[in-house]
Order: structure tokens, then C-alpha cells, then sequence
């Protein structure tokens, strides 16, 4: 497409410099023959005129014979032979009846010729109804006297038919060159054009990013040169947008894989730049960002301040922020001004870290110290009190000495399973990267776990059944596992009814082990359901202290079964007794 028109351009200016000539060429021609013919015919004329002249002069011809002499000339010489004496009036013509025919005195060239001169003129003959080509000539007496005026004419209709032939045969060489030159010129322009054409091409086709296309260089010089040129640039650079790609690439993957949000607006607020996990972070669900301004995407109001600031100031900014969600969002934000290889300011970069967890943990800190503390200071309490009592002499009073002495005892074993408690859950928070998963016997080891709870289930009469095939195998760490439904026995002891039940019982599926302790105990309101694996947290807290809990059973509990990717469910009803179901997933990639 591209080819033909650039070819009909350069035919069209070709046709308008080519034929435009040789119209004008042949019009100019045409007329210029035109002239010629009439000019020889006039030229004709005159001859004639001047040798019938010399015959009147030089002849005794009587006025009777003037129609006769005009007739005869008339054939002689294939022209109308007009006499006309000086006054004007028509004595004879060789074509039509003189005494007809008006007064000539007013002709033109009857006029010029009473002068003394040759008169010619091209005119319409009213008598002939024609157009006539005519010279008038005097004809003098011996004495000088004009005695007659001759004219002759000639019919212009043969001209004009002379003309018409002539311009014909103009006309159909004019054409034949034309058509000739057309042809000629067509084919020339095109095998000029097409290399050319083929540089334009592949040209457009580089513009387009397509690379792949060559131009084979023409004969001509330039146009070789040219060919070479612009092959070269295509291979520079489709050799640099590789590397900008590759780059660009990197520069994505490097975005993507940031733990960091990343924000950039220019100085009209316009977002230049938004990753991944900025748009996670501040639950952005629009991927065309770019070119879109911060107020429409962002729609909170402190990261919009913070950006004003920015950019108003220049100074590198830092604060936190909380975004209110169904859980709260601790943001640290960290701006500065965004440059580019000129050192030109383009507008603000803000780096998003979510702090959440780091805020979490120092909540976490914070409450564990003060749980600590708490759960530290009433045995501590306790002890010196009784120990100050004994000081004072109640060391000497056997009775009561003994019993303080036991309260104290029972309040050293309580900061005892404290102490151990919290180096167990702080060992499994260590989450070591390979946790020792065996092939083990299920029912072995729920019967260690009655076994060893038999004694303190005996104290309240309460039965522990086991619900399990006694061939059920499945992969897990035996010993994680012993404590995690250890401590859940222990729970549904403490907070079961004398003489209630307790059932163990496994099964597993193509994916998973599940575990359940299932008692008949108080039972879990709705309320206390979230909290209820937090440390330190109690559902009965006066009843836990007097069972001897610590606080931290379940949240170690929870530990276990999160470092084997499992998980725990509850199920509780108050008066009804709970149901703990442990899930360990058996597929291992």
C-alpha cells in the first residue's frame, strides 16, 4: 500500500510536469498553424490580387464585360473576384448579382485601398452568409486616378477544415507521445521507487519495534548507503531495547519481590510508580494506577498529607500511621524527594513497611512481661510473707509452722511449673527449621498420655477412654505431640466434674491425623473463644489458680501443632464439656 502510494505521488508531479507542457506545447502549436495557414493563404491573395490588377490596368475591358472577367478569374483562380468603383457601389461579382448587393464603401479593406494601400480583412460576408478572407487592391487609370477597386476573397470554410485536419493530426501525436511517455515514465518511477519504497517499509516496520526485518541494499549508491544506515540502527537498537527489557524485568522483579511498599507521585500528585505489595498493603484493587492521581487511589488521608509535605518541603519525611480496618494496620512511612540522572527533582518516594507484627510483638512483650510479673508477684507475696510470719516465732509453734511451711512449698512448685512453662514455649517459639517427624503408633501413645494422667484423673473418679485402632499409624514427632494432648488432658481434668468421662481418639485420613479430647466438664462461653490460646489467659481464673494452671497450657499447645502445620479447633458449650480436635496434615512435599 505504502509502495503505491508513494508511487502515484511521484507519477502525479511527473504527469504535471510532463503533459502539462505538451498541452500547452500543442495548443501553442495548433494555433501557430493556424496562423500560418491564414497568413499563406492571405499571402495567396494578395499574388492574385496583384496580377488580376496588373490585368485590368494593362486591359481595354469594357464595363459589360466586368461580370464576365470576375466569373472567369473566379475559376481561374479559385477566388470570389469582387470590382468596386470608388463610390463604393458593386459593378460585378464573380458569385453573386451586383446590383443585389450593398454599398462597399464602409468595408474595411475597400476603405484601406481608397487609401492607395492593400486592404485585408477577415470577416462574415452577409451576402454569402460565410466567413471570408478578403484583400482589396486599387486599380488605376493612366492618368493615377483609382478607377476600380479589386477585391478578392477567399471562403475561410476551407481554412477551417484545413485547421481541423491539421489540429487532428496534432491531436493524435500529441496522444501517442503522451500515452508514450506516460507508459515510459510509469515503469521508470517505479523501479526508482521501489527500493525506496522497501526502505520505507522496513523503516515503518522498525518504528513498530519489529526488528526482525532487513533491507537489502539497491544498485544506488545513496540509497545503499542509506539501506545500511538504517539496518545498522535496527540492529543497535534492538540490541538496547533488549538490555532496557532485561532491565525492566530486573526492575520488576526486584519491585515485586520488596517486603516494602513502594509509592512514587510526581509533583501534580500522579502516581509514576506502585508495587506490588503497596497496593497489598493499602488494598488497592486497581492495576491501572499510573497516571491516575494519589487522591484517586489513595484514600487515606494521612498518607495524602504526608505526600504534600514531601513534596512542599523537600525534606526527607518519617512517621507511622494506623490504618483502621477489621484488624488495625501499623504503617511506617519513610519519604524522600525522587530524582532523576540530571539531579532534577520528578516528584516524591514513599517506602512502606506494614510494622504490624513488630508492633504485635512489642504488645505481646509488653503483656507477657506484665503477666509474668502478675502471675510472679502473688506466690512471691505469699512466701515472704509466711517466711517474715516464721521469723517473728511462729517457726516455734510446730502446728502452724508445718502449715506454713506447706503453703510456701505449694507456691515454690507453682513458680516452678511457671518457670518451666515459659522455657517451653519460649523453646517452641524458637520454631527450629526441621522438626523430627517419625511413623508412630497412635494408640500407644494417647495410652502413655491416660497412663500418666491416670493417678490425677483417679483423684476425681473421672474415666479416660481411649477411642482408637490400635494399629493406627501416622507421621509425627511422638514427643510434641505427647505434650500438646498431655496438656489438653490435663485441662479437661482440671475443669471436669467428679466422676464424669474423658475420651481420647485418632483417625486418619488420605491427608490428615486428627486427635480430639473430648470431656464433660464446665465448658468455654462464645465470649472466650478468640483469646482462648492467649498466654496467661484464663476463661475461670480463680478455679485455674486453685487447679495449680499456670496460663499457658493451651498457648503451648497451640505452639505444637502450629510447628508441625497443623491446626485446632474448639468445640464448647457451657454445662456440656468441650471438644479439642487437633488436625495434622500427613502430606509432605
Amino acid at each position: 500500500m505504502l509502495n503505491k502510494k508513494f508511487l502515484w505521488k511521484i507519477y502525479f508531479v511527473f504527469v504535471l510536469f510532463t503533459v502539462i507542457p505538451l498541452i500547452i506545447l500543442a495548443y501553442y502549436s495548433s494555433s501557430l498553424f493556424n496562423d500560418t495557414i491564414i497568413s499563406a493563404d492571405l499571402d495567396i491573395l494578395k499574388q492574385r490580387s496583384n496580377l488580376i490588377k496588373e490585368k485590368l490596368e494593362t486591359s481595354e475591358i469594357d464595363t459589360a464585360e466586368y461580370v464576365k472577367f470576375s466569373v472567369r478569374y473566379d475559376n481561374l483562380s479559385g477566388s470570389r473576384i469582387t470590382l468596386i468603383n470608388p463610390n463604393g457601389k458593386v459593378i460585378a461579382d464573380s458569385r453573386e448579382d451586383a446590383s443585389q448587393m450593398d454599398n462597399h464603401a464602409d468595408r474595411p479593406e475597400v476603405i484601406e485601398a481608397l487609401k492607395g494601400g492593400t486592404g485585408i480583412s477577415q470577416r462574415y460576408s452577409f451576402t454569402l452568409k460565410e466567413d471570408f478572407l478578403y484583400a482589396a487592391v486599387p486599380v488605376y487609370e493612366k492618368t493615377g486616378q483609382i478607377k476600380l477597386i479589386l477585391r478578392t476573397g477567399y471562403p475561410l470554410t476551407k481554412v477551417y477544415q484545413e485547421e481541423a485536419g491539421a489540429n487532428r493530426g496534432l491531436l493524435v501525436t500529441v496522444l501517442f507521445f503522451t500515452v508514450i511517455i506516460l507508459v515510459l515514465g510509469y515503469l521508470i518511477l517505479k523501479n526508482i521507487t521501489k527500493p525506496v519504497s522497501e526502505i520505507s517499509l522496513a523503516a515503518e516496520k522498525f518504528s513498530k519495534g519489529d526488528f526482525e526485518s532487513k533491507i537489502y541494499p539497491p544498485a544506488d549508491e545513496d540509497l545503499k548507503r542509506l539501506a545500511e544506515s538504517l539496518n545498522s540502527m535496527a540492529k543497535q537498537l534492538d540490541e538496547k531495547l533488549d538490555i532496557i527489557g532485561e532491565q525492566d524485568k530486573l526492575q520488576q522483579v526486584v519491585l515485586k519481590s520488596m517486603k516494602e511498599g513502594l509509592l512514587a507521585v510526581d509533583y501534580e500528585e500522579k502516581i509514576i510508580l506502585l508495587n506490588e505489595t503497596a497496593a497489598s498493603i493499602l488494598s488497592i484493587s486497581d492495576t491501572n494506577t499510573v497516571g491516575k492521581t494519589l487522591q484517586e487511589v489513595v484514600r487515606v488521608s494521612e498518607i495524602q498529607r504526608f505526600f504534600k509535605k514531601l513534596l512542599s518541603e523537600g525534606d526527607p519525611q518519617e512517621t507511622e500511621i494506623i490504618l483502621q480496618h477489621d484488624k488495625d494496620k501499623f504503617l511506617q512511612l519513610t519519604g524522600t524527594l525522587l530524582y532523576d540522572m540530571d539531579n532534577k527533582a520528578l516528584g516524591g518516594l514513599v517506602v512502606f513497611n506494614d510494622i504490624s507484627n513488630i508492633k504485635h510483638l512489642d504488645t505481646l512483650k509488653k503483656d507477657l512481661v506484665a503477666n509474668v510479673s502478675h502471675e510472679l508477684r502473688t506466690p512471691v507475696t505469699t512466701i515472704k510473707g509466711f517466711i517474715e510470719t516464721l521469723k517473728e516465732g511462729a517457726i516455734d509453734d510446730r502446728e502452724n509452722a508445718e502449715r506454713f511451711l506447706d503453703i510456701i512449698s505449694k507456691h515454690i512448685n507453682r513458680l516452678n511449673l511457671l518457670i518451666d512453662d515459659l522455657l517451653i514455649l519460649s523453646k517452641l517459639e524458637e520454631k527450629p527449621d526441621e522438626i523430627k517427624i517419625e511413623n508412630e503408633n497412635i494408640y500407644r501413645i494417647l495410652s502413655s498420655v491416660a497412663e500418666d494422667f491416670e493417678f490425677k484423673a483417679g483423684e476425681k473418679k473421672i474415666n479416660i477412654r481411649i477411642k482408637c485402632d490400635e494399629n493406627l499409624k501416622a507421621k509425627i514427632n511422638k514427643h510434641l505431640i505427647e505434650q500438646a494432648i498431655g496438656n489438653l488432658v490435663d485441662n479437661a481434668i482440671k475443669y471436669s466434674d467428679k466422676k464424669t468421662t474423658i475420651e481420647i481418639g485418632a483417625s486418619l485420613t488420605e491427608n490428615d491425623l486428627f486427635i480430639y479430647v473430648n470431656d464433660e466438664g464446665y465448658g468455654i462461653t462464645e465470649d472466650h473463644m478468640p483469646r482462648l490460646f492467649e498466654r496467661f489467659y484464663r476463661v475461670d481464673k480463680g478455679r485455674s489458680r486453685e487447679e495449680g494452671g499456670t496460663g499457658l497450657g493451651l498457648a503451648i499447645v497451640k505452639h505444637i501443632i502450629n510447628n508441625m502445620n497443623g491446626s485446632i479447633e474448639v468445640e464448647s458449650k457451657p454445662g456440656k464439656g468441650s471438644r479439642f480436635t487437633v488436625k495434622i496434615p500427613q502430606k509432605t512435599d
